[in-house]
């Protein structure tokens, strides 16, 4: 039985709940591998009695209500752990949805790399070619909003956004009253210039999937991404209050549930996305090893990974390229915002996803990609 929605509290402690998780062996179909291949994957695959304590001690420490751990390896999944509460005395499932926060923007830049697989966009196009109204549009190029580099403030850390949510936070609002905050103040830098982490990125190209073709960003998303690749949990924002976890703050030895509930639209083409950690691990897959764009393209997209040091307050990346960023040499994406964090990654060596969903955000912004390096280790 799910609590009813409300502010809940209690004391900063891991719930236990029910921890569910299953290790399956390589089938013996498909091609064999070199013998050295083999006995490398045998060597750097831990047991799930180490990656369950690796991850248990890790959300004790931090104290995270609830999480979903999913690692495919390259035949098959290797490991599912659910972990404490999606809400209060209800324990996370294999359904459980999270909120995906900026893991979709991968999901939003790569509809855009088909349609320039399509000829329908260039990436040196300027983004007034599509969008009106952007300030210095006519030099800040697609190219340059993937890889956070066009100088646009980041509208999500005006202000005024706290002031219009406190008002209403379940109104779906226009994209322009988004854009519209972070025109108000002025570029960080001319175009191209440097790095520095801002949704207003993003939010412009889920306005160009719309410009050219004539669909919302979330549509080409289904049409494109979901149905392909099966991922029946993916949704624009939580639709399913029985399967919907509720997202915690955590702060003072206290865990707080995140109130409001924010309408997806707050957040849209930049983190509007839910699903399940299972869909997020099979996305991470496909984004990793570019198997829904052109071979060319996706190798353009990890060649141009650049430098995140002009940016102290960016997520936790090495490197960051075109909606997509790289740890420790896998890439993928993270995400993080009012009660939820998540992170994707994808080794090419490898061919192994590791898929992490948190119910709880605090002072620590970047608790996945913590968690994502303790399990490492694991694996060398």
């Amino acid at each position: 039985m799910r609590i009813q929605r409300g502010r809940a509290t209690k004391t900063l402690a891991l719930v236990t709940g029910t921890i569910a998780f299953g290790l399956l062996l390589a089938g013996c179909a498909g091609s064999v591998g070199t013998a050295e291949t083999q006995s490398q994957d045998a060597a750097k695959q831990p047991t799930e009695d180490e990656l369950t304590d690796t991850i248990s001690r890790f959300l004790k420490k931090e104290g995270v209500p609830g999480a979903a751990v999913v690692v495919i390896g390259a035949k098959n999944e290797e490991y599912k752990g659910n972990f404490g509460d999606a809400v209060i005395d209800d324990p996370v499932t294999a359904e459980t949805r999270f909120a995906y926060r900026s893991i979709t923007k991968a999901f939003t830049g790569t509809v855009i790399l088909q349609l320039a697989d399509e000829n329908k966009v260039k990436l040196d196009d300027p983004v007034s070619k599509y969008v009106d109204g952007v300030p210095n549009g006519e030099n800040i190029t697609l190219q340059e909003l993937g890889d956070m580099r066009s100088g646009l403030a980041n509208y999500s850390s005006n202000p005024e956004l706290g002031a219009m949510l406190t008002k209403d936070p379940s109104r779906e609002p226009n994209v322009s009253e988004l854009l519209k905050l972070a025109y108000s103040e002025p570029a960080s830098f001319k175009p191209g210039e440097k790095y520095e982490y801002s949704n207003t990125n993003t939010l412009l190209l889920g306005e160009v999937i719309e410009a050219v073709t004539g669909m919302p960003w979330q549509d080409e998303v289904k049409t494109r991404i979901l149905t392909p690749l099966k991922l029946n949990s993916v949704e624009y924002g939580f639709t399913d209050p029985n399967l919907d976890a509720t997202g915690y703050e955590v702060a003072n030895g206290r865990v707080v549930e995140a109130l409001p509930v924010l309408a997806p639209g707050w957040l849209g083409s930049a983190g509007a996305l839910t699903g399940t950690a299972a869909d997020l691990a099979t996305w991470g897959r496909a984004l990793g090893s570019g198997s829904l764009i052109d071979a060319k393209t996706q190798q353009l997209r990890v060649e141009q990974f650049g430098s995140t040091a002009d940016d102290q307050k960016s997520p936790e990346y090495d490197r960051y390229g075109f909606t997509m960023g790289e740890i420790e040499s896998w890439v993928g994406h993270t995400g993080t915002g009012a009660g939820f964090q998540g992170l994707v990654m994808y080794d090419a060596k490898s061919e192994r996803v590791i898929a992490i969903l948190l119910n709880a955000t605090g002072e620590e912004p970047d608790l996945p990609a913590h968690l994502f390096k303790e399990m490492l280790p694991l694996y060398n």
